[in-house]
């Protein structure tokens, strides 16, 4: 409104300069007139630099009624935190979404084009008090994952709402060594958390969590030592902004090419951020859970002396002596190490090995596996190494009665990168702009042949080989958008696969709240 006032101000104004300059010119002598022939008339310039200075004006109203509205936001959300239950001091809410599209091949020779909801979560947590918490992540599930058994075919899929995780903690590792968890987790065998976002840096999976990624209804109790002792609070210190590079820079380009001129808003305020208390650095953790894989005629269910899991690690980080608040001028520091060590009594309980093989898991059995992976960070540079496999063989016949002995296994690296890096960013790849590169091999994952309505059929395949290289960049606070070029190598035709190799392109939009 105040622009529309201004602009129609100076039309006015304008309009006035033909009105006046016949009586002013009659009022000079022709010698006058002729000595400014071709000149600019004074009044002109000065309306035009009154048009300009009333602009500017408008410019300025318009930024400080910006200010005034935020500051009346800020005092509405201020009051409203006092009145009835006041939920958000005890219930956080989150969740990702995210569109991928590109062109994709799949090892049996065929390419085609995607566009398809590739992640959907909330998740929720809720901490009733300082020793406990509960969360619930809920996903949805397009169907191409799961298999279900139909009269007219062998595979079928409907989209449905699944509950991903939920379970209670209770504990404090940071105040006492002991911590319990129940409920629906993702069990300590590798890197994977069941966070896409923050096990790897890239949108595709190495295959070492495709294949060997366990979620199951658990019971654990964890050990952490030595708890760390209590000290006096770090003071809060006002990190520098990661800026975007690419995407933003060329979006604004583009608008105030297009003739946008948004109006001048102060810039937004920097958060102070508080340094996390350091967990304790040796960690142990028991686990039994509820399993699918047996033996014999004991159709599975839940046995703590036939599923359970041990983890193992270390963790520690550091800043080249310089305190939290004074760390510029430093290129690998801070930096930080993990190492993990894992074992459970049967791989095939894996989300896809369990799925894959589930016609077989008699003849299977208990098939024990160890994983070992490594974390590290230094300043801006991560590396993520990793492998999961079977301890022991599994010998059986498929449904075409040709022999099987397999020792599934899986290895990966992963090397990220991060531009505009400052050393107060605390993960690779979680603001700004990055890349990532991962290698992964599998082993003994060709597949069998499982038989249905006389149809043959390759179960339990993966690809030999997959490189992935990957960037993206967080355009605003909560958006992220990256692009990925895959490679996918299967087995040989003489070791079970078709030999085929594919090459995948895609991008996604991620919002992350």
């Amino acid at each position: 409104m105040i622009r529309q006032t201004a602009q129609l101000a100076a039309i006015l104004l304008l309009s006035l300069v033909p009105c006046t300059l016949p009586v002013y010119a009659d009022t000079r002598v022709s010698e006058t007139e002729s000595s400014h022939d071709g000149e600019p008339d004074d009044r002109i310039i000065e309306l035009q630099q009154g048009v300009r200075q009333l602009e500017q004006r408008v410019k300025q109203l318009e930024a400080e009624k910006a200010a005034q509205e935020e500051a009346v936001r800020a005092i509405t959300r201020d009051a409203l935190s006092t009145v009835g239950s006041n939920i958000n001091a005890s219930v956080a809410l989150g969740g990702q979404l995210e569109v991928i599209g590109g062109r994709f091949e799949d090892l049996t020779g065929n390419s085609a084009g995607l566009l398809q909801l590739n992640t959907l979560e909330l998740e929720v947590e809720v901490q009733p008090n300082d020793w406990t918490l509960a969360s619930l992540v809920i996903e949805y599930d397009e169907g191409t994952g799961a298999v279900f058994r139909t009269n007219e075919g062998f595979d079928a899929s409907v989209d449905r709402i699944n509950m991903d995780t939920a379970y209670i903690t209770i504990g404090d590792l940071h105040r006492f060594p002991l911590l319990l968890t129940l409920g629906r987790i993702i069990l300590p065998f590798g890197v994977s958390t069941g966070n896409p976002i923050a096990d790897v840096p890239t949108i595709e999976n190495p295959l070492t969590i495709d294949v060997f990624e366990m979620r199951n209804t658990a019971i654990g109790l964890n050990l952490g030592f030595p708890t760390p002792a209590p000290k006096p609070p770090t003071p809060p210190v006002t990190p520098p902004p990661v800026r975007p590079r690419v995407i933003k820079p060329l979006i604004g380009w583009l608008m105030k090419g297009l003739g946008y001129d948004p109006p001048l808003r102060p810039p937004p305020s920097l958060t102070p951020v508080i340094p996390e208390t350091a967990p304790p650095p040796f960690h142990v953790g028991v686990y039994t859970y509820d399993g699918r894989t047996f033996e014999g005629m004991d159709s599975g269910g839940y046995n703590p002396g036939d599923h359970f899991s041990v983890t193992l690690g270390y963790r520690t980080k550091g800043t080249c002596g310089r305190p939290y608040g004074q760390r510029m001028g430093t290129l690998f520091c801070p930096w930080s190490f993990a190492i993990n060590v894992d074992y459970i009594s049967s791989v095939f309980d894996s989300r896809f090995l369990e799925v894959e093989y589930r016609d077989f898991l008699d003849r299977i059995g208990f098939v024990p596996g160890m994983a070992a992976s490594v974390r590290t960070a230094l300043g801006p540079v991560s590396l993520i190494g990793e492998w999961n496999g079977a301890t022991d063989a599994v010998g059986i016949s498929d449904d075409l009665g040709t022999p099987v002995n397999i020792t599934p296994s899986a290895w990966q690296i992963t090397l990220g990168y991060q531009f505009d890096w400052n050393p107060w960013v605390e993960r690779i790849g979680d603001q700004g702009n990055y890349l990532a590169i991962s290698y992964s091999e599998s082993r003994d994952l060709a597949g069998v042949t499982r038989v249905f309505n006389g149809e043959p059929s390759r179960v339990g395949f993966a690809p030999q080989k997959r490189f992935v290289v990957s960037g993206g960049e967080w355009v605003m606070p909560g958006v992220k958008f990256s692009i990925e070029y895959s490679r996918n190598e299967d087995y040989p035709l003489n070791g079970g696969g078709t030999g085929n190799l594919t090459h995948d392109v895609f991008s996604a939009l991620t919002i992350v709240w």
